[in-house]
């Protein structure tokens, strides 16, 4: 029988990562509605979507430091079982 582990981020990816994500959606929405050159700026498309694809990135990482999405679930096989079932491996 395998056991299933749950491994969540720890707390401090979200208070390390979460303003890096704030700086870049504040340079792209600068690129986007505050550049003066029209070689820098991002289409208003592009700014929704980088602002969809950065609210996402930051819910995932919001959920699996607070423990709600396990960031991997990993599984073992347990050594009892392994030993009756009599595999080679061992």
């Amino acid at each position: 029988m395998t056991k299933r582990m749950k491994a969540y981020l720890p707390k401090w990816i979200l208070a390390v990562i979460l303003p890096i994500i704030i700086l870049v959606w504040g340079l792209v929405t600068y690129l986007t509605f505050g550049a003066e050159s029209p070689n820098e700026q991002l289409s208003v498309a592009g700014w929704a979507v980088m602002t969809v694809i950065l609210v996402l990135v930051g819910v995932m990482l919001w959920l699996m430091s607070s423990g709600r999405l396990p960031a991997y679930i990993v599984e073992v096989e347990d050594e009892d079982e392994t030993r009756k079932s009599g595999s080679p491996d061992q």
